[in-house]
């Protein structure tokens, strides 16, 4: 879950400005975003088989922003072939076996950061077809995912690659209706973070000795917390580029019968 997501909008400049630091601290990292923002451009959609470029806020140096690749690469990669092989496979972690996979247990541990998307996308089934959805705040703030990170370097070449994975957690009730793959074992939700959470997740926290602080930052965010609305398709011949249509409502006839808010956006409940 979780493949297809959306960053660098000005909601994600209005990060800055909502993470306690001094005024000093808070002009530079909205520096940061339109530097960022400036050289690559906003990300309407992205998904992340093409390992996209996202803003990341580092555990090391947390009042700095950085673009690190979708997909981690863990640090014991031999080589750039067995890397392309990883890359696929863990563009999630799952919150539960972070700190017990070998892919993930270092990062997590050492390793972690805060994703700054404006939303993700997520795909509905219903009969043979799928009608995708994106997933913001309800409130349009910045979405902050828990996520962890490595810097690998290519021992063939010195190269290196800056990677990351997102964390996830059981899905909520709104997620666990529109992410309903009849494939899946159960439906997940991106580990989105409140501001008390951001801070705890880039503390100094021990996974041996703070097991009570993990389960309560993994816990799934409220449904209320969130609005989804169905959008264009993002696969497929008719599907749309990365533009603000992207997240722009459609409606579509074959799902009439679920209720519609006032604002005009299809709900699953």
């Amino acid at each position: 879950m979780c493949y297809d997501s959306a960053a660098l909008s000005k909601r994600s400049l209005d990060y800055a400005k909502r993470v306690g630091y001094g005024a000093e601290t808070i002009e530079e990292l909205e520096q940061q975003f339109l530097r960022i923002r400036e050289s690559d451009g906003p990300v309407f959609h992205a998904n992340g088989y093409d390992h996209p470029k996202m803003p990341l806020i580092l555990q090391e140096e947390n009042k700095k922003v950085e673009l690190f690749q979708w997909g981690l690469i863990p640090e014991w990669t031999k080589n750039l072939g067995q890397a392309q092989k990883v890359w696929n496979k863990t563009l999630n972690a799952r919150s539960e076996t972070v700190f017990e996979k070998p892919a993930f247990r270092k990062a997590a541990e050492k390793r972690r950061c805060l994703v700054v998307l404006d939303g993700f996308f997520e795909h509905h089934h219903k009969g043979t077809r799928t009608f995708p959805y994106f997933i913001e705040m309800a409130n349009k703030e910045p979405m902050i995912m828990a996520g962890i990170y490595e810097r690998w370097v290519n021992p063939e070449d010195q190269n290196s690659l800056c990677t990351f994975s997102i964390l996830t957690t059981r899905a909520n009730k709104l997620l666990s209706e529109i992410h309903n793959n009849p494939k899946m074992k159960e439906s997940r939700i991106p580990v989105i973070l409140s501001p008390e959470k951001q801070a705890l997740w880039l503390s100094n926290l021990n996974p041996n000795r703070d097991i009570k602080c993990f389960t309560e930052i993994f816990q799934a965010i409220k449904s209320e917390e969130l609005s989804a609305h169905t959008v264009n398709p993002l696969r497929g011949k008719h599907k749309v580029s990365n533009s603000a249509k992207a997240q722009a409502l459609r409606e579509y006839p074959e799902l009439i019968n679920v209720d519609s808010d006032e604002h005009g956006q299809i709900s699953l409940f």
